[in-house]
């Protein structure tokens, strides 16, 4: 059986291994077919240090990763790197070119010693994975080995590849000769008995042949169903790599699946993401699936920290991995994108499990805005999310994202309002306009929907030598014009300000309940007051709108529990009084109280007890 080696190239995190090498190796290996891994982002990171790295890795730049590489492969097929400098000059720090210019001092180099240090004789196919900024690293090393090895069998796979991106790659690098276009957990230990039986590809659905001199695309790869059915993921070669080395030191978090493709995308696909490309039908493990990958993988690899990729925690999981998690205790953290709409108890659940941080999925405070990506939150949900994780010591990360046809000017007051007055929660990790992703229904749906004149990312003529035309084929970027101007009404400048003050902030807004009654703590500039004192209806009302209510519901509460059939002027008095003091936000006759509670309400026990609808 042909012995295959897997690259994991530059600019992927040196603090993880990779989940698809992982699982791919572990499946050729239960198949008989010897494999190892090379991760050589890892011996990147160490020439050029961690610093270096990561500052690639995190560049504002557009496309530095790919830049440093680009020289490598095309030569002076692409604009000068005085060219490039001028375009990043805005958006960058002052020492960019310079650490740029270091940095890719290094790229021959490090490909030399890739070249020379690899025992390529010992393997028939040679196989990259390419996500994000891995596409020319690993194009220009695969050159050097196709020139040097012209025997070697070359195969490409991962998001960059995918759909008629790989099709397209393939026919501008002969040196490629196989891409595996979507899940390839199957399709690649297929092709590789196929090619060392020498058996015909051609009825391979997954993948992209050269035949006749042209690229041909035999269609989309079959989902696999049955994810129990994966393997564990073998991170043996990383693991041996980071602790062999320089960077030993590096803390390594391990990634792990509980699903693939997006629940929520199936019913209602957020307008700008792309991220599923052609695989969103969801599909789950088990959860005693779930706990045995996890205890392996702790107890293999010793490490505390596991993030979850999937586009969000299944709703089932709540009731049978999150409570089995929590049970058992594990001296591990975990990290998982959520919904924004999830219940206060399932917060709490996500602590108990140890799942210390969570993607929120938030994306912006206004109802309206949310709409137009169809997130099927709202402002107070996202809101209340933000509290929840607050209190329960679950760190919420979250982006503000706009550009959205149809925004109005009154969006981004309402975000700049909340942005002054939300700073004891997480603040927005970024603040940004929308990018266009193919795949996303607003790159299929543009003209519809109002974006115009889509065309290449106008990075990717300095990382590129080739023509529109195949650039509107091969990238996943896309820069765009409105056909109707978004007015924010002057609200942006302001509120891109307000964002970064927020980052600042550990400003403090709490309830508390002392000896001498219930108090509330404010410490954010907002603030009308320091301390302020609660009790009778006020602090009963303030209780019940620690989750989203409406007028007609804190009346009805009020009157059922015995605490008084006040009048609907009477109670909005005491709502208004809070909504002044920033104690409390409101929409569309709903309220949310928005200081953490630090004690258990009686009506959330009773709540929780059924007591109360």
């Amino acid at each position: 059986m042909n012995r295959v080696l897997l690259i994991n190239m530059p600019f992927a995190a040196v603090e993880s291994p990779s989940l698809a090498l992982g699982l791919l190796k572990s499946k050729l290996v239960s198949e008989g077919i010897p494999c190892d891994v090379e991760y050589l982002n890892i011996r990147f990171a160490e020439m050029i240090g961690m610093e270096n790295y990561n500052f690639i890795v995190m560049a504002p730049a557009y496309f530095a990763g790919e830049r440093v590489f680009a020289h490598a492969l095309f030569g002076n097929n692409i604009p000068d790197d005085s060219q490039y400098y001028a375009f990043i000059k805005n958006t960058s720090p002052p020492d960019t070119p310079q650490r740029l210019h270091r940095i890719k001092s290094q790229v021959m180099p490090f490909l030399d010693h890739c070249l020379r240090d690899i025992p390529w004789h010992r393997y028939e196919i040679i196989g990259f994975s390419s996500l994000f900024e891995q596409n020319l690293a690993a194009l220009a090393l695969a050159n050097m080995v196709k020139r040097y090895y012209p025997e070697k069998i070359i195969v490409f796979g991962g998001p960059n590849w995918e759909g008629i991106m790989g099709k397209t790659l393939h026919r501008c690098f002969p040196f490629v000769d196989f891409v595996c276009s979507g899940e390839a957990d199957r399709t690649f230990p297929e092709l590789i008995k196929r090619l060392t039986y020498r058996h015909p590809v051609e009825d391979l659905a997954g993948i992209v042949y050269r035949g006749n001199g042209r690229s041909v695309y035999t269609g989309s790869a079959p989902f696999l169903m049955d994810l129990d059915s994966l393997p564990l993921p073998d991170y043996d070669d990383y693991f041996r790599t980071l602790r062999s080395g320089s960077l030993s030191w590096v803390p390594p978090y391990l990634l792990f699946e509980t699903s693939r493709g997006c629940w929520w995308g199936e019913k209602s696909q957020c307008m700008f993401c792309g991220l599923n490309g052609e695989e969103i039908k969801f599909r789950s493990k088990s959860a005693p699936r779930i706990i045995d990958e996890i205890l392996y993988l702790i107890g293999r690899y010793n490490v505390g920290h596991l993030r979850a990729v999937d586009n969000a925690l299944s709703l089932h999981h709540f009731k049978d991995l999150l409570p089995e998690l929590a049970r058992m205790k594990l001296k591990a953290r975990f990290t998982f994108e959520i919904r924004a709409n999830i219940k206060k108890h399932q917060v709490k659940m996500l602590a108990d499990a140890g799942i210390s941080i969570v993607q929120a999925g938030v994306e912006n405070l206004s109802t309206h805005i949310l709409k137009l990506m169809r997130k099927g939150t709202t402002s107070l949900m996202n809101i209340q999310v933000l509290k929840w994780s607050k209190q329960y010591g679950v760190y919420a990360d979250w982006n503000i994202i706009f550009g959205f046809p149809g925004e109005k000017s009154g969006d981004y007051g309402r975000c700049l309002e909340l942005a002054n007055i939300l700073t004891h929660l997480s603040p927005p990790t970024g603040f940004s306009q929308i990018r266009m992703d193919r795949f996303s229904p607003n790159y299929n749906r543009a003209g519809e929907l109002g974006f115009a004149n889509l065309r290449p990312m106008v990075s990717y003529r300095y990382i590129y030598p080739f023509d529109t035309a195949t650039l509107m084929d091969l990238v996943y970027y896309f820069d765009f014009d409105y056909r109707e101007k978004i007015d924010d009404g002057g609200f942006y400048r302001p509120l891109e300000q307000a964002v970064w003050r927020w980052k600042g902030k550990q400003d403090q807004l709490y309830v508390r309940k002392e000896v001498d009654g219930v108090f509330i703590y404010d410490t954010r500039p907002a603030a009308t007051c320091g301390k302020i004192a609660l009790s009778g209806v006020p602090l009963d009302i303030y209780e019940y709108c620690d989750k989203i209510r409406s007028l007609k519901q804190i009346r009805s509460w009020l009157r059922e529990s015995g605490k008084g059939d006040l009048d609907t002027g009477l109670v909005k008095t005491i709502l208004d009084e809070f909504i002044g003091r920033h104690l409390m936000v409101t929409e569309d006759d709903r309220y949310l109280s928005l200081a953490v509670i630090t004690y258990r309400p009686e009506i959330e026990a009773k709540e929780d007890a059924g007591t109360f609808p």
